[in-house]
């Protein structure tokens, strides 16, 4: 049996997920996969593709321990992630959290006005071209934008709270988009250690009883990476 570890880098999209599936699959159902590391340096990205991860960590880690390692930064949709763990550890100098979601979407009309430039919309749905970067959105627009985004928001927040057992109160103080150093994370209940990958490795160990080797996997690269030798 052997511990697969695996590196999560860059934006979170999607497309990283589909990436990640093979692997995550691999590892909750083979047998002589005796857990799973995580090694972390993003900060963030697309919402579903950050909860979907999160939701096969969680399931993994209901069949074998699950470690996250911070090496740089983990920090929104990469650290909702981290938050299905067994466990989080982070190198003393990374940073963590971000708990929050943001959207932003160009307003270009100024540009456009200033270079004679009038945009004709045709549109069925009142709301069809809320986003439109051509205009700006009406108060009704913005509020009903605002709900969506705190939908989202709750989902993230609720999970983190749950999975790091976080008193609620305590929980609205931390989920406002701030970045934590490793020794506010702990005192915040986000992370469960400060050190290396060794002695998060030794912790590991101590939860399965027993050493084990460490393979190491990435995602396979997109054919066109592979085409073009990149």
């Amino acid at each position: 049996m052997y511990i697969l570890r695996t590196r999560i880098e860059g934006t979170i999209t999607q497309q990283l997920y589909r990436s990640y599936y093979p692997i995550f699959s691999f590892a909750e159902n083979k047998r002589s996969v005796a857990g799973l590391v995580l090694v972390f340096n993003s900060g963030g990205g697309d919402a579903v593709a950050s909860q979907l991860m999160f939701e096969m960590i969680r399931k993994i880690r209901k069949k074998k321990p699950v470690y996250s390692f911070i090496q740089g930064i983990c920090a929104s949709g990469a650290y909702w992630i981290s938050a299905g763990s067994s466990k989080i550890y982070s190198l003393d100098t990374s940073l963590i959290g971000s708990i929050g979601v943001i959207s932003m979407i160009p307003y270009i009309k100024p540009l456009l006005d200033k270079i004679g430039v009038e945009m004709k919309i045709y549109k069925v749905g009142k709301y069809k071209d809320m986003l439109s970067s051509y205009r700006e959105p009406s108060d009704e627009e913005n509020e009903h934008y605002m709900r969506v985004l705190n939908d989202v928001y709750r989902k993230f927040r609720d999970s983190v709270m749950t999975e790091r057992n976080i008193p609620e109160d305590k929980m609205e103080d931390i989920a406002q988009g701030q970045i934590f150093s490793p020794s506010m994370a702990m005192e915040n209940r986000l992370i469960d250690g400060i050190g290396t990958m060794d002695s998060m490795m030794d912790d590991m160990y101590r939860q399965l009883g027993r050493k084990y080797k460490t393979r190491d996997i990435l995602p396979r690269r997109p054919w066109i990476m592979r085409f073009l030798g990149t």
